[in-house]
C-alpha cells in the first residue's frame, strides 16, 4: 500500500516546523523564515529568474552570509 497523502503530510508539517535563519557575516539575523516558505521562494528564483538567482548566491557567498536551519526543540514532559 502507498501512504503518499501520510507521506505528504508529514513532510510539509515537518517543513512548516523547521526554520531557515538568513544572516549577515557578523551573525546577527536578517530573515528568519519557515523551510516551506523559503523553499517556495527559492523555487521560484530558480524557474524565473535562474541567472540573478545563481548572481545573488555568488554574492551571500562572497559577502559571508550564513544560513542556518534550526528544528524545533523537543518538549520534554
Amino acid at each position: 500500500m502507498f501512504y503518499v497523502n501520510e507521506t505528504l503530510s508529514n513532510l510539509f508539517q515537518t517543513a512548516m516546523e523547521r526554520t531557515v535563519t538568513i544572516g549577515g557575516p557578523d551573525g546577527s539575523p536578517a530573515v528568519k523564515l519557515k523551510l516551506l516558505h523559503a523553499a517556495a521562494a527559492a523555487a521560484a528564483g530558480v524557474v524565473l529568474a535562474p541567472r540573478l538567482t545563481a548572481a545573488a548566491a555568488i554574492a551571500a557567498m562572497i559577502k559571508g552570509v550564513t544560513v542556518t536551519i534550526d528544528a524545533p526543540v523537543p518538549e520534554e514532559g
